[in-house]
């Protein structure tokens, strides 16, 4: 909590403590401090479906996939950004998966299981609020399934994978902000593991640390 002395003289003094704003009202800030923050400019996600055919030798009539993983994963930025001609800040920008699928493949009727990886590439372009210092990170995360086709001829693909991805990209920077402050933060008294709810019981709901934005804008402001 801290301690909001008010300049204006006949003013109460203000206690203000970390949490949920009651009645929809601040009090009013004792100073604008300069902070070191790491700024979010573009935070989104991308959904992509890919299918992949390789050739396993040795297979026969009755082989079958028993399972398929995703390993490895790896996410890079690999060109130049190119700059979208409006002044928004926003650039095109290029980036390369890597992944391993890991499968389990039954050879034929009566075998043991062997296991098998195949590394993927998959390069792709997206449009990101990312002006110059900002960088771009990703993670992605996904599943696969794949099946032994039983018509290819010999020396063709004879398994093919369906991969679905799904990958978070977030721009990026280190910025000082100009942040308006109600005085410093003093440590509150911790609950005992003996009175969860506090001695006395006065311990207010925690909230989450953020809030859920509504999808589906037909326009955003990436604050290049």
């Amino acid at each position: 909590m801290s301690s909001n002395k008010s300049p204006t003289a006949g003013e109460m003094d203000v206690t203000v403590i970390p949490g949920p704003i009651r009645g929809g009202q601040c009090p009013t800030p004792r100073e604008i401090v300069v902070v070191d923050a790491r700024k979010v400019f573009d935070f989104c996600t991308q959904e992509d479906l890919l299918e992949r055919c390789f050739t396993i030798p040795d297979l026969g009539e009755d082989a079958s996939v028993l399972d398929c993983r995703i390993t490895n994963i790896q996410c890079e930025e690999i060109m130049d950004r190119e700059p979208v001609r409006d002044g928004s800040g926003r650039a095109v920008v290029s980036i390369q998966i890597t992944l391993t699928l890991r499968l389990t493949i039954l050879p034929d009727a009566g075998e043991q299981p062997v296991r098998v990886e195949r590394t993927i590439t998959f390069p792709k372009r997206v449009v990101l609020c990312a002006p110059e210092g900002t960088e771009v990170s990703c993670d992605v995360r996904g599943t696969c399934i794949c099946t032994v086709q039983p018509d290819a001829a010999e020396g063709e693909p004879n398994v093919c994978c369906t991969i679905q991805l799904c990958t978070v990209l977030t721009v990026t920077a280190n910025v000082k902000l100009l942040v308006p402050a109600f005085g410093s933060v003093r440590a509150r008294r911790c609950p005992s593991a003996a009175s969860p709810s506090g001695c006395p019981p006065e311990v207010e709901d925690c909230e989450p640390p953020f809030v859920q934005l509504p999808t589906g804008r037909k326009e955003r402001n990436c604050g290049c």
